[in-house]
């Protein structure tokens, strides 16, 4: 404590070289050294015994209470089952019920979602695209940039 109070009253003008210099005359001997090395052995080894002994206690009680985590799980599984089923289904303005109308309509609906309609695009259309690209942008899938 008396040297943190006589720290304070110092005056700070460079915080750099006030820390240099309030490091610069601590040294640690050879016994401070290899006493702090021993001392984090020691604490490393006993969190490495405090973690084993913790995942030994949760294996006990996962063999003494495992049935009953099973069947809590097993029963969250299954109402989140519940809660994300489809009964019915709107498409195009036709409701759907049946399972098999079911996956047609929604394999219906991503097909015609992505597909594109056939034949060529308007020249006007594609030059129109290519004119508004930057010059200097990102390289495209080639590596080069539209001003090559």
């Amino acid at each position: 404590m008396v040297l943190l109070s006589s720290c304070w009253q110092f005056p700070m003008y460079d915080n750099t070289s006030y820390s240099l210099q309030s490091v610069a005359h601590v040294y640690l001997s050879l016994e401070d050294c290899e006493a702090r090395k021993e001392a984090k052995e020691a604490y490393k080894t006993w969190v490495l015994r405090e973690e084993i002994s913790w995942r030994q206690r949760s294996r006990e009680l996962w063999l003494k209470e495992g049935d009953n985590n099973t069947r809590f799980f097993h029963r969250m599984a299954n109402a989140h089952n519940r809660r994300n089923w489809l009964s019915r289904l709107k498409v195009d303005d036709c409701w759907h019920t049946e399972e098999l109308d079911l996956k047609n309509s929604v394999v219906g609906a991503f097909n015609n979602l992505y597909t594109e309609e056939g034949g060529w695009r308007p020249e006007g259309e594609v030059f129109a695209a290519l004119s508004d690209l930057g010059k200097d942008k990102a390289p495209g899938p080639d590596g080069f940039t539209m001003a090559f």
